[in-house]
C-alpha cells in the first residue's frame, strides 16, 4: 500500500470518528426519552422525575464499582498487568500533553527511512 493509500485512509477514519463522535440514539417509551452516544452512554433523559432517575443511575454505578474492583483484583494485581497500565498511562498523559506536530514534509520521511536502513536498530539515532 503506497503512502497516499494510507493517507487516504486516514483521513476516511478520521472523517468516520468525527461523525461517530456526534452519533446520538434517542428512545421514547411511556413519556420517558432517553439519549445515549455512540459509545451508548446515558447524555440526556427527558421525564418530570429526571432527576430522581438520574440518582439511581448514578447509585447503580457506585453500587456496581465494587463488583467490579473485585473481579479484577487478580488481573489488576498482577506485575504485569501493572507494568502494561503503567505504560498505557504514562503514554496517554504524554500524548495529551505533547502539541500536535506540523506535518512532516516528503524529505522528513525520506530522510528517517534511509536513516532505519543504514541503522535498523536505531543505535545511532
Amino acid at each position: 500500500m503506497s503512502n497516499s493509500a494510507f493517507d487516504e485512509l486516514g483521513a476516511k477514519v478520521q472523517r468516520a470518528q468525527s461523525v461517530v463522535r456526534e452519533i446520538r440514539g434517542v428512545g421514547r417509551v411511556g413519556g420517558i426519552a432517553v439519549e445515549i452516544d455512540a459509545e451508548n452512554r446515558l447524555v440526556a433523559l427527558h421525564h418530570p422525575d429526571a432527576d430522581i432517575i438520574v440518582a439511581a443511575y448514578q447509585a447503580a454505578l457506585l453500587d456496581k464499582q465494587p463488583q467490579l474492583d473485585e473481579a479484577m483484583r487478580d488481573v489488576l494485581s498482577d506485575p504485569d498487568a501493572q507494568a502494561v497500565t503503567s505504560f498505557v498511562d504514562t503514554y496517554a498523559a504524554r500524548a495529551q500533553a505533547e502539541p500536535a506536530h506540523p506535518a512532516q514534509t516528503l524529505e522528513d520521511d525520506d530522510m528517517y527511512f534511509q536513516s532505519i536502513q543504514q541503522d535498523p536498530l536505531g543505535r545511532n539515532r
